[in-house]
């Protein structure tokens, strides 16, 4: 696959930007610019919004059946499928995700999910749903029984802007849900990022979708504002940071746009003193170094039953040493790079803070040795950690874990719920009744007894509070891309 990429796809065909600024594309293993990547300009940017509104109000898509917009996904699922290795090792190059992790969670699973968004939920999704009879008055004030039924239409131009921890995946889950519905989309990834989601027209070219149903630009933050105030958008698809979801939120009000927000998260693992310790420390390590922490639905904060904290913290230590941090190039590396060295010293910041505040390093907190190229963090794992400190309040998104000890069960839901955030939450316990009992009043859009993260795939994906609005996953992630309309006549005539 070639790495530099000096054209943006727009309206069914690669076009030249507006402006000659390019994207530095950086290699986080190596800190070095691998290669380019165009930068779309405001103009280049309302273009790709002008062709997806051409493409839906004039064009074919939109009056599509469901069963013709499956082939086209299983079209993109096969194009992407035959260039599997070349988009691992680019996942691997531009994101600094091992190997062994680019292979399944950022390539396989975004092209499963487009098999299954086109072979199981797509033909049975009800576009039209019957209203039964019913008895009222008119406002004239003579009785009438009328009939229905609910349309469930696409909703028109989508912005979908996507993060820089999930490529790919970002991009097709996006992709996935707001095509199924009928809606043209303009794709935006962040400019640490560019190439893996700009290598996606490639296969949009491939699958023949018409022109304009797909547009995929790139740029900073002038191309994001034009994205989320341009009037021919009708709805915003964010992933990102609270505060940055704050901004698209506002700018999508000035024209009463749509917002689904995929934001942050501060997620609780609570550990009881019966639960598989086992189990569970691995489960605390994994959800330290997987992504190298940069996951919004990442378990970094253990609340852990006292009688065994210290049991557990052991088990947890014990494990640390097999972490090997590494070239993400290499399968035998469980932990990459962060993306870049401003989110290191952002998150060697954190990690500061919180020992100020009067946490303790249990293990890690500097940078590896024998890894002087590359931006490697040690996974860290904070303990004798509050809930009122910073690094139990704020999202991290490093390789970073706080250890907070709780009383019984009410004091672990309090501890839990105690956050600005509500994505993600783990329950580890062999009392189903109990997990079960302690899932109802965590306040958090998802809750895994006994695991980290549910892989159902007609699960609902999304947060509470400041974790985000709407929801991906399954038929929701469809219906988060559909307006509903009311069609009524009476009963026996017209």
């Amino acid at each position: 696959m070639t790495y530099s990429i000096d054209h943006l796809f727009v309206d069914g065909r690669w076009v030249s930007p507006d402006t000659s600024e390019r994207l530095p594309v950086v290699n986080p293993a190596t800190e070095e610019v691998f290669a380019w990547a165009p930068s779309a300009s405001v103009r280049d940017t309302a273009a790709a919004v002008e062709a997806a509104r051409r493409a839906f109000d004039e064009g074919p898509w939109r009056r599509t059946t469901p069963r013709e917009r499956s082939r086209y996904l299983l079209r993109l699922a096969d194009a992407m499928e035959r260039r599997r290795d070349d988009l691992v090792d680019l996942a691997v190059k531009e994101g600094g995700f091992p190997v062994a992790a680019a292979g399944v969670v950022h390539v396989q699973t975004p092209i499963d999910l487009l098999r299954d968004v086109a072979d199981r939920l797509l033909p049975a999704f009800s576009f039209t749903v019957p209203l039964g009879p019913h008895t009222g008055m008119t406002l004239t004030g003579q009785p009438q029984t009328t009939q229905g039924v609910v349309a469930h239409e696409a909703i028109g131009v989508a912005a979908l802007i996507t993060p820089f921890n999930a490529p790919i995946a970002g991009a097709i889950h996006k992709m996935a849900w707001a095509l199924a519905a009928g809606c043209t989309v303009v794709v935006k990834p962040s400019p640490y990022t560019p190439l893996e989601v700009l290598a996606l027209g490639e296969f949009v070219e491939e699958a023949g979708f018409p022109p304009g149903v797909v547009n995929i630009i790139t740029g900073g933050l002038d191309a994001s504002v034009e994205l989320t105030t341009h009037p021919g958008v009708d709805i915003v698809s964010f992933t990102g940071s609270d505060a940055v979801g704050r901004r698209v939120m506002a700018q999508a009000a000035g024209g009463l746009k749509k917002v689904v927000l995929e934001l942050g998260g501060k997620s609780a693992n609570i550990i009881f003193a019966d639960a598989d310790l086992d189990r569970a420390a691995l489960e605390v390590v994994g959800n330290m170094v997987a992504n190298c922490g940069q996951g919004c639905l990442l378990l970094t904060r253990t609340l852990v039953e006292k009688s065994v904290h210290d049991e557990l913290v052991a088990k947890v230590l014990a494990l640390m040493p097999a972490v090997k941090v590494g070239d993400p190039a290499d399968p035998t590396t469980t932990m990459g790079p962060l993306i870049r060295d401003e989110e290191r010293l952002r998150v060697e910041g954190m990690i500061r803070q919180g020992v100020a505040e009067g946490a303790q390093i249990g293990w890690g907190g500097d940078r590896p040795s024998g890894l002087d190229r590359g931006f490697y963090l040690e996974p860290t794992l904070l303990v004798d950690v509050d809930n009122a400190m910073s690094v139990a309040r704020r999202e991290v998104f490093g390789p970073v874990g706080s250890v907070i000890p709780f009383r019984d069960d009410a004091d672990a839901v309090r501890i839990a719920n105690d956050s600005d955030f509500g994505l993600n939450a783990g329950v580890f316990t062999q009392d189903f009744l109990r997990a079960k009992a302690v899932a109802g009043q965590i306040r958090s859009g998802m809750v895994n007894i006994n695991s980290s993260f549910g892989v159902h795939p007609d699960a609902p994906f999304g947060g509470y509070k400041h974790s985000g609005l709407g929801r991906e996953g399954g038929t929701y992630g469809i219906q988060e891309f559909l307006e509903q309309k009311a069609i009524s006549w009476p009963v026996g005539k017209l």
